[in-house]
């Protein structure tokens, strides 16, 4: 699958002539709508063209995706930079064992 742009669009414009071809042979056969529907590469071509309209959809959402990333970097880059305050750790003191350790045995 490519995602090139002008690879998908000139995939989508074969296939819309296809389908443009199909459509007036059926027509010249004097197929009502719904036989015309009915037909498996009418079908099929349909299905085409709906898959490279969704890929280019999908492109153009990627594409206002990334600029609006590109923008939000350079927004990031140009606003000045606040040094950050480091904060000040405090250590709770160890709490005392119980009992001492190890215990002697009796004999």
């Amino acid at each position: 699958m490519s995602k090139s742009r002008e690879v998908i669009e000139k995939h989508l414009k074969n296939a819309q002539e296809h389908l443009a071809a199909r459509t007036k042979l059926l027509a010249d056969k004097k197929l009502d709508k719904k036989q015309t529907k009915r037909d498996v590469t009418f079908r099929k071509l349909q299905a085409l063209v709906r898959k490279y309209a969704n890929r280019l959809a999908s492109l153009d959402k990627l594409q206002a995706v990334l600029t609006d990333v590109e923008q939000r970097r350079a927004e990031r880059a140009a606003a000045p930079k606040v040094p950050k305050e480091k904060k000040k750790r405090v250590v709770a003191p160890a709490p005392k064992a119980k009992g001492g350790g190890k215990k002697e045995k009796k004999a």
